[in-house]
């Protein structure tokens, strides 16, 4: 009896389209599990800055935590950048620097200092989140825009006093509001304790 086989090239053949998808689903899994990794990678290096990127300023709440880091950062660049954020850029030597006839006429230590002033402040606003440059856009030397940022970040001592006593108000007020949890009201004396220790540093 004969029995009629199919030769195997008309068996019904495994769908490509799925061996093709097979891959790329595998593949976007592991993307999909790697993502979060690579987020926190990315926002360390925000942070903390990298090799050639100063560590970043996103909000300005963030300043007295983002300061030091970036001081750090400077010094590990080139300590004599750390004197254009404490010294006023003197203007004599950016009208002397606008035109190429005039920079070739200064002292080589006016030229280093023009160099130096340039490239600190590249450095500063490059570590500025875009709103917060657009705020102290009309401060055109790393001084006056360093100090700016100190102000702001952390107010003058006016400011932080009149702070302090806001918060001990406060502090010596606390109790529980109501139809406040234990919970909340256990969160709200921790807040205001942490902001009373900031006020201090």
């Amino acid at each position: 009896m004969n029995t009629s086989q199919s030769p195997s090239w008309a068996e019904s053949p495994v769908s490509t389209s799925s061996q093709t998808n097979a891959t790329p689903a595998g593949q976007w899994a592991f993307v999909s599990n790697q993502t979060p990794s690579i987020q926190s990678l990315l926002l360390s290096e925000s942070e903390t800055g990298s090799l050639n990127r100063p560590p970043k300023l996103m909000h300005l709440h963030e300043y007295p935590g983002w300061v030091d880091r970036f001081h750090t950062y400077i010094l590990g660049q080139n300590t004599e950048l750390w004197l254009r954020f404490t010294t006023e850029f003197d203007q004599t030597i950016e009208v002397a620097a606008s035109s190429t006839a005039t920079f070739a006429d200064l002292p080589e230590d006016q030229k280093k200092t023009y160099d130096l002033e340039k490239k600190a402040y590249a450095i500063l606003t490059q570590a500025l989140s875009k709103d917060i440059y657009h705020q102290f856009v009309s401060f055109k030397t790393t001084k006056k825009l360093w100090d700016a940022l100190k102000t702001r970040g952390v107010g003058n001592e006016a400011t932080r006093q009149l702070r302090r006593d806001l918060l001990k108000k406060e502090f010596d007020g606390f109790t529980c509001m109501d139809k406040e949890s234990l919970g909340d009201m256990t969160s709200r004396g921790k807040e205001v304790c942490r902001c009373i220790a900031s006020s201090m540093e």
